[in-house]
């Protein structure tokens, strides 16, 4: 299938920068990349295009976080119900934590660089864990089984899916408090957001699309709709997945369950482009952090085929720039050099 191909206008790249929630000196060069499926974490460079390492971490892994002094990566180890510690050279593990069990969990950074954040499915808690001792520090009730947990680009509040009672949970990481739950009729599946945080984009099951919702309302305003094409076009239940805003009004949406990457214009909710080259069960979406004036980029997990992908957006236009074979069922990412530290910062 030839891919839809639209010039966007507008894309700000300065945007980008806030979205990735900092501005560092050069485009990442590594990532870490969690095999769910190879009970591994791979090292990836994206320069060379190759994977310079893969470490055992333990049975079934999914979240991952690298603390601020790029020294540490935390993995959520699913079938061990623990966070494990590990040292970001050697990946020898440096502690590790039962946090109880676990299924999917996201782990971030928290803002203050001192825990880790994890959405506990099982437990309706988003845990703290103290990054220094390893140790689990607190936790914020209020979530119904929570999945994603992401910081908005104004970076005081964190966004929760919720997939027991569907809604979008917001919690305060400092007063370790829910602010707000916003119960909606939908299951979301990731999130993402305007550079204003006054409006996030989430995928769902069934649905060829993604929804917006206001933030401050808790109120979905608008389905935009992306139709497969007509010879991909029957009912199933796993369509989009990863969404990723990578300019002022531009959203990566990836199709899971069709196999195809879509450059959207969420101001107009036009479809921009449409990858299908070398795109194989897409998972998640991670803009790579840059320096202005560099080309924008995206990684891509692809579970199909076991590689992480990466994605050039230029003028509206989606490119593939290279795969690189990782181990099975590859998820979810974290930069082996945090946004801020990159290579020749100062910061």
């Amino acid at each position: 299938m030839k891919s839809r191909r639209r010039e966007a206008e507008g894309v700000g790249f300065l945007l980008v920068l806030v979205l990735a929630g900092a501005v560092p000196a050069a485009q990442a060069r590594e990532v870490f990349v969690v095999n769910t499926q190879g009970a591994s974490v791979s090292r990836v460079d994206l320069a060379s295009m190759r994977e310079v390492g893969r470490f055992p971490v333990g049975s079934r892994p999914y979240g991952i976080a690298v603390t601020k002094d790029g020294k540490t990566v935390a993995v959520g180890v699913e079938d061990e119900e623990r966070v494990k510690f590990f040292d970001a050279s050697d990946f020898r593990l440096r502690g590790e934590t039962r946090i109880g069990p676990i299924y999917n969990d996201h782990i971030i950074l928290a803002q203050d660089g001192r825990h880790v954040l994890v959405a506990n499915f099982h437990s309706d808690d988003v845990v703290g864990v103290d990054v220094s001792s390893m140790t689990e520090a607190f936790r914020i009730d209020g979530a119904s089984a929570p999945h994603v947990v992401k910081y908005g680009p104004l970076q005081k509040q964190a966004y929760v899916t919720c997939k027991r009672i569907t809604g979008i949970a917001i919690i305060d990481p400092v007063r370790r408090a829910l602010v707000k739950f916003h119960q909606l009729n939908v299951n979301p599946r990731s999130l993402t957001f305007s550079a204003d945080e006054s409006r996030l984009y989430f995928a769902s099951f069934w649905v060829d699309g993604f929804f917006e919702m206001d933030t401050a309302a808790g109120k979905v305003t608008r389905l935009i709709p992306l139709p497969p094409p007509a010879e991909n076009a029957a009912p199933q239940e796993v369509t989009y997945h990863g969404v990723e805003a990578v300019g002022e009004d531009v959203v990566l949406a990836a199709n899971e369950g069709r196999s195809y990457v879509d450059a959207v214009d969420v101001s107009s909710g036009r479809l921009l482009d449409r990858l299908t080259a070398g795109v194989s069960k897409p998972c998640c979406v991670e803009l790579v952090p840059a320096a202005s004036g560099e080309a924008t980029r995206a990684l891509v997990s692809n579970i199909g085929d076991g590689t992480v992908q990466l994605l050039e957006l230029r003028d509206g236009r989606l490119r593939s720039v290279g795969k690189v074979p990782v181990g099975a069922a590859p998820k979810r990412v974290a930069w082996a050099e945090p946004p801020g530290r990159a290579a020749g910062s100062t910061r």
